[in-house]
């Protein structure tokens, strides 16, 4: 639609973004990717993250206030690895040399995050904007049973709202892609509508002829 707009990036460490090495603290990766909460005018901002992009997500929303309206969080890595993830960890740390520089990240990200987690949790408790987590009931690089229980422990402001996918894994943004569009498309902000003409008289020297509507577009 004409009223979105979505951006999807390379983290630290990854395709083409810089540095070559891992970028193992999740609060510099937050760091680096703030710019993007810089939306324009009249732009509403839904933070996604995925896997180990759950956590700098939710680190990022809760560093910049005000500039997200609400976050979601899909196949959340939490430090607590399932099958795939022991896979990769085990035989990945054994050829750190010879794999390819974005797998050798992946493998030194997933095996650091346990000492990352604190840092999601401590920024997840002050969320003040609607948490939703997404995850495959068949994921097994993430165990949903982790995602589940993050879910009912948080104390936030608005409870996360946790949304079981029947028969997904760990990527659930390869498809079937209309259920995660659906999901995402109903979490998108809400714009305010805009005041009538009425309203407009009674909110002080600002009212009067050529005074138009802002229409809030979702990003």
């Amino acid at each position: 639609p004409q009223d979105r707009e979505m951006i999807v990036v390379d983290r630290p460490g990854f395709a083409a973004s810089e540095p070559e090495q891992c970028v193992g603290d999740i609060r510099l990766q937050a760091r680096a990717l703030a710019p993007l909460l810089d939306a324009r005018p009249g732009q509403r901002v839904l933070l996604v993250g995925q896997s180990y992009g759950a956590a700098i997500a939710t680190v990022m929303a809760r560093a910049r206030p005000g500039r997200v309206a609400g976050v979601v969080l899909l196949s959340s890595y939490l430090g607590e690895p399932g099958p795939t993830a022991r896979w990769l960890i085990g035989l990945g740390s054994r050829f750190l040399g010879l794999i390819p520089r974005d797998l050798r990240n992946a493998v030194m990200e997933v095996a650091g995050a346990p000492a990352q987690m604190a840092h999601m949790r401590s920024a997840l408790r002050g969320l003040r904007v609607p948490v939703h987590m997404v995850h495959g009931e068949r994921d097994d690089f993430a165990p949903i049973a982790a995602a589940r229980r993050l879910a009912g422990e948080a104390r936030t402001r608005h409870p996360p709202r946790f949304d079981p996918v029947p028969g997904a894994d760990h990527f659930l943004n390869d498809g079937p892609i209309e259920i995660l569009l659906g999901r995402l498309e109903a979490w998108l902000p809400v714009a305010r509508p805009p005041r009538t003409w009425p309203q407009w008289v009674k909110s002080g020297p600002l009212a009067g002829p050529g005074i138009g509507r802002v229409n809030l577009a979702a990003s």
